[in-house]
């Protein structure tokens, strides 16, 4: 026994007197007693709704037996009752009639013929029906055309309705009348009809004759079989009073052990009077259920055995379980599938069981037996389903799929939510005021929502009636009003796969929820509509509601006249959920093989390097059903091919290896077999292998040309094979030259070129290794290209040289370099010493040597400006000609930036301007600021955008940012300029002699010697001698000169002193030659002073100076002549010895002779190549000249300026 939840009445009860019985009832006549009592309770699982028990002519063509008269005076006698014998009447189908009429047709024509009197224009119709059931209420509907009579067993229903002009319609109102339930009879029935036409006609003085009605009924079928669990029972009670007294306050219950099922109240039963009484009932229990019924009334029942009675009534279930293998069902190649299922009736009712086939191409040829079988509960059967598969159904895994579908597919109805006509609804509400929404979102209608200040009312909610119905809770605002009911849901599985009607009476417009889902409404939308019931009724599924709490929520707008509302919901849902079960759909699934199977030597590749070929293989169709391989190969040598030769026959092994040569081509293929003894067809190969072990060849160039060098960001490399033609891929590597691994740059597929740019400088090493398609790797050690990328400038700076020098040999030489060199050109620009004007800039022919370059013939009086034009490898230079620097600018106490070459002044490059600054202040890489040049010496007037250069040492000077422009830290300044790296000038003569030489000797022999200052003379050097005899000694050296010059001696000895002065310049070069060649001064022992000088009086003293000076002179000339003639150059060695010596020493070796090997003359470099050249006068006066007889014709020179004579240097 299963209980199930309580089941909401249909219909509470409905009283109605059905069938008055004669029942004789003893009774004592002596006294007054009343004796209620029930008796003979029954109960119908049919339904109390309407049905149509008496079909019309026009849906179904019932048939009557017929008379046609010309008038009703014929008529049979009591041809209306039931017992009369029609059967020599005529026998045809409803409706009568004669011509169509609305669409419908005339099944038996009926047509007035003549004139008044007419003729055949009276019908009499009989129709006999069965009935199983006692009616309770029924209806009588005829169209007609001009006047009808109906009877029914006799009993006249209505009689001569219509008119002279009555036209039928389906239906005429006044064809239409309740029929007494008395009336009808368990068993047969008579239905009766006398019908007539005017012959006056209708529409349009035609005449119309029609016939034709039908009966629809409410019946109630008893009977004692069980019902379906879930099933309401309508259950009819025969009660009454078997007293001879009225019973009064007369009560009949009926009750379950768990609940009151039904309580009817009769105010008065009257003696000997019984009737039958109907209500419902739905049992709890799967099995057997009582009911029990009592009556009881206010008053002295004299009989209480009669009062009491059992109803019991067993629910079954219906319940089909399908047993099926769930093994994979094989099909061959018959194509022909067959599967057993069993299926057996697990429930309480006799089933017609079918199997229904789903959709799909195997379903469609799925045939069962049996099928559509009746089994008995308990019983089981076994049904073979079987299908032959369509040619198109391939291999493979399939499903074949049915249903299992019981007879009882049967939905019960209930309830969810009850209107308030007549049962008094509990709701949860709340109003606006005025035509303003309360909410203006709809958490209103969720469960959460907190309605705790909403009013309790019952529905019907409204200001006057609709349709009859008064309402329960005024409401007659023109306003909003929100309404929500919760309904519990113990088990919401119950009405899975179901339905609800929701039915709305409401007035305007309204919008309806479901635990906060809207479903439907009209809010505001249109022009609203009056309330009826139902002017709202809409059908949902029941995925709306929850377990436990639902809302069911409800807005309806009135902005005017009257207000309504009023709600029901009903459930529909199949009745097997009460116990939890529904048809099942099964899937079986299938496998279908009807070809052999399918293998493969699998493929590895068509090329190998090696002579071992493992070959495995494998079976492509996957059917499962697979027994071995038979593995052949054939051999191809060139164009040769050869016969397929059986290599094995494997089971179990699926590889092998195979022995091969190089060179030549091996073709496999395996044949399958299947356990069946399907075998294989196969007219090709699986695989073909090529046994290749040459390692391939690859090339790799640069679409620039062979270069070693590059400033370029990158170049173009190509690639492609050399003399190999299986090549599948080019693997590209590089690595910097002092690297040890190689980078991949790139796997291509084919030949081509690429776009090689190396993120830094160097040299890289750039190759291509190939793959063939065996897997053979070319191998190269020597790269295809070694370049190097040098894309910065090359810096380069020279040893410092001497500010002054003479005109020997200068020699440069590199101090650093940022890298090697392609070249490294030298210029020189010169001019006067002290002068300044626009620099005229001249190539050397000369080259470098050991990083040292050799400048030779430099012109005395001249200042020379070197610069360097370096190229590295790359072809970067950097010249000084527009030299470009740029300094990163990080700290700002840096006022001083020490350039790397000398700027030159402007003027040497006849512009205006030599130096232009500009500055990257926000380190964008754009050099915005640009400064200007502060000119004067006083750096206290530069503004704050100005800088001053320090031509002379090379500097860049910056201010503090008010005076002279302070660059931001981390900016980044741009130097453009016209530079040189060195400088010198060429000083080869020596200072001019001392001159206008004065002493004076004071009276304490203290000794003072003046002089003028002599031209390029900066210091001096005053020696002494006491006689000829001794060497000149140095007394001092001063290194300071001025226009005029002193020098003391104080507190001379007696005797001869002999004093000189030599000039010294610059360069360091002696001058001895003072005016009077030397000072003699003699001191007398005895205190007498003298002196060589114009007012001497010592004549002997004189005498002797004078013929020594002779003697001195006239030794210097004839030595000079002597050289002279010899055609050469006596120099004088200043630094060694002095051009006034004394006499006595005019024997020593004094006078040095030239060098042996050293020319009187030079050429200034690159004259020579010119129209004239030009010479240098090295031997002599260092003087520049031009001579038209280049030494060409002869072998001597002279030059124009001191007359030398010399060999040409040509």
């Amino acid at each position: 026994m299963y209980m199930i939840r309580d089941v909401k009445l249909k219909k509470n009860f409905v009283v109605m007197a059905i069938l008055a019985l004669a029942i004789t009832f003893y009774m004592p006549t002596s006294e007054a007693q009343e004796d209620p009592y029930i008796e003979n309770v029954i109960y119908s699982k049919g339904s109390e709704e309407s049905s149509t028990i008496v079909l019309s002519g026009r849906d179904n063509a019932t048939f009557y037996r017929y008379l046609i008269l010309d008038d009703y005076s014929q008529a049979p006698t009591n041809w209306f009752e039931s017992d009369f014998n029609d059967s020599s009447w005529s026998f045809g189908a409803a409706p009568f009639g004669d011509r169509s009429v609305s669409g419908v047709e005339p099944n038996l024509i009926w047509n007035t013929q003549g004139n008044s009197p007419y003729e055949d224009d009276v019908i009499l119709v009989r129709h006999k029906f069965q009935l199983s059931g006692i009616v309770t209420s029924a209806q009588i509907d005829v169209a007609f055309a001009n006047y009808c009579t109906p009877y029914l067993n006799g009993n006249i229903i209505y009689e001569e309705r219509g008119d002279n002009n009555h036209a039928q319609e389906y239906w005429n109102d006044d064809g239409t009348e309740e029929i007494s339930a008395s009336s009808f009879e368990m068993g047969q029935n008579v239905l009766a009809v006398y019908a007539r036409d005017t012959g006056q006609g209708t529409w349009g003085n035609n005449n119309r004759q029609w016939v034709d009605l039908q009966i629809t009924a409410s019946v109630f079928q008893p009977n004692n079989d069980s019902i379906i669990f879930g099933d309401t029972v309508t259950v009819a009670v025969k009660g009454g009073n078997k007293g001879n007294v009225s019973a009064e306050e007369v009560i009949i219950e009926s009750f379950t052990n768990e609940s009151t099922i039904s309580s009817t109240t009769l105010s008065t039963i009257d003696p000997n009077f019984e009737d039958l009484i109907f209500f419902t009932w739905t049992p709890d229990y799967i099995g057997e259920n009582s009911l029990n019924l009592h009556i009881s009334c206010n008053c002295s029942d004299g009989n209480s055995t009669n009062n009491n009675l059992t109803l019991n009534i067993t629910t079954k279930i219906y319940r089909l379980k399908t047993e099926i293998e769930n093994n994979l069902q094989y099909v061959n190649q018959t194509r022909n599938l067959v599967k057993i299922i069993s299926i057996t009736n697990n429930g309480g009712l006799t089933d017609n069981v079918t199997l229904i086939p789903s959709n799909g191409e195997i379903n469609s040829q799925l045939t069962f037996s049996p099928n559509n079988f009746i089994l008995n509960p308990g019983e089981s059967k076994n049904v073979t389903v079987s299908a032959q598969l369509p040619l198109s159904i391939e291999d493979g895994f399939h499903n074949i799929s049915f249903q299992v579908k019981t007879q009882h597919d049967y939905t019960v109805s209930e309830y969810l939510v009850n209107n308030g006509i007549s049962n008094e609804v509990a709701w949860k509400w709340i109003e606006s005021d005025g035509y303003e929404e309360l909410y203006d979102n709809s958490n209103w209608t969720t469960l959460g929502f907190n309605d705790t200040n909403w009013l309790n009312a019952s529905t019907p909610f409204g200001d006057s009636s609709v349709n009859g119905v008064n309402y329960r809770t005024l409401w007659d605002e023109d306003n909003y009003a929100y309404f929500r009911y919760i309904l519990n849901i113990s088990n919401v599985e119950i009405y899975k796969n179901g339905v609800m009607n929701i039915n709305v009476a409401s007035n305007n417009f309204g919008d309806h929820y479901i635990n906060g889902i809207f479903v439907f409404g009209d809010m505001d939308q249109g022009n609203g509509h009056g309330a009826e019931y139902w002017n709202d009724e809409v059908q949902i599924f029941t995925n709306y509601l929850l377990e436990g709490e639902n809302v069911i929520a409800s807005v309806i707008g009135n902005p005017q006249n009257t207000q309504w509302f009023d709600q029901e919901i009903i459930v529909t849902f199949p009745q097997a959920n009460l116990w939890n079960y529904e048809d099942a759909t099964y899937n079986v699934p299938i496998f279908v093989d009807t070809t052999a199977p399918s293998t493969k030597v699998n493929e590895n590749g068509f090329y190998k390097n090696s002579t071992n070929i493992p070959l495995t293989w494998k079976e492509i169709s996957d059917d499962g059903d697979l027994e071995g391989y038979y593995l052949y190969y054939q051999i191809k040598d060139g164009s040769s091919l050869g016969d397929w030769m059986l290599y094995g026959y494997y089971d179990t092994i699926l590889a092998t290896n195979f022995s091969a040569e190089n060179g030549k081509i091996y073709r496999f293929r395996t044949i399958g077999i299947d356990v069946y003894g399907n075998k294989e067809i196969k007219g090709t190969y699986d695989t073909e292998v090529k046994i290749d072990m040459d390692l391939p060849r690859s090339e790799l160039w640069l679409s620039e040309g062979d270069i070693q060098y590059t400033n370029l960001d990158g170049v173009t490399i190509n690639w492609k094979e050399n003399e190999t033609s299986d090549i599948q891929g080019y693997l590209i590597e590089y690595k910097k030259i002092d690297e040890t691994s190689w980078e991949n740059y790139g796997l291509f597929t084919g030949i081509g070129e690429y776009w090689f740019e190396p993120e830094s400088d160097g040299t890289y090493q750039i190759r291509s290794r190939s793959i063939d398609y065996s897997g053979n790797k070319e191998l190269k050690e020597i790269p295809d290209i070694t370049i190097t990328f040098d894309r910065k400038k090359p810096l380069v700076s020279l040893n410092q040289i001497n500010i002054l020098r003479d005109t020997g040999d200068l020699t440069l030489s590199i101090k650093e370099k940022s890298e090697n060199l392609s070249s490294l050109d030298i210029e020189f620009a010169r001019l006067d010493e002290n002068n300044e004007d626009i620099l005229e800039w001249k190539s050397f022919d000369e080259e470098w040597l050991n990083e040292e370059f050799i400048i030779r013939s430099l012109v005395d009086g001249y200042t020379y400006y070197f610069r360097i034009n370096p190229e590295d490898y790359a072809g970067n230079n950097y010249p000084r000609e527009e030299f470009e620097f740029i300094f990163d600018y990080e700290d700002n106490s840096t006022k001083e930036i020490l350039l790397p070459t000398i700027p030159l002044k402007p003027v040497m490059t006849g512009k205006i301007k030599n130096v232009e600054i500009t500055v990257d202040e926000n380190s964008n890489g754009i050099y915005d600021k640009i400064l200007q040049e502060y000119n004067g010496n006083d750096l206290s007037g530069m503004k704050a955008n100005q800088y001053w250069i320090d031509y002379d040492e090379g500097k860049l000077i910056f201010g503090n940012g008010d005076v002279g422009y302070l660059p931001p830290t981390n900016s980044s300044i741009s130097i453009i300029y016209s530079g040189y790296d060195l400088v010198t000038t060429i000083d080869n003569n020596p200072p001019m002699p001392v001159q206008n030489v004065e002493y004076n000797i004071n009276d304490e022999n203290n000794l003072t010697i003046e002089w003028n200052e002599p031209e390029d003379a900066v210091s001096y050097i005053i020696e002494s001698r006491d006689n000829f005899s001794r060497p000149w000694v140095m007394l001092e050296n001063i290194d300071y000169t001025k226009n005029k010059m002193v020098y003391e001696i104080s507190n001379l000895s007696g005797g001869f002193h002999y004093y000189r002065i030599i000039s010294v310049d610059r360069m360091g070069y002696q001058n001895a030659d003072m005016e009077g060649e030397l000072l003699e001064i003699f001191i007398e022992y005895e205190n007498i002073n003298s002196a060589t000088s114009a007012s001497s009086s010592s004549t002997v003293i004189n005498n002797y100076i004078i013929v020594t000076s002779l003697l001195v002179l006239t030794a210097i000339a004839s030595a000079a002549y002597a050289f002279r003639n010899k055609k050469e150059e006596v120099a004088i060695n200043v630094d060694n010895s002095s051009i006034l010596v004394p006499v006595e020493l005019l024997n020593e070796e004094q006078i040095n002779t030239a060098e042996e090997n050293k020319p009187t003359f030079s050429v200034v470099q690159g004259s020579q190549f010119s129209r004239t050249t030009v010479f240098v006068c090295v031997g002599g006066c260092q003087s520049e000249f031009e001579n038209v007889n280049d030494g060409d014709d002869g072998n001597e020179i002279m030059c124009p300026h001191c007359g030398l004579i010399g060999d040409s240097p040509l």
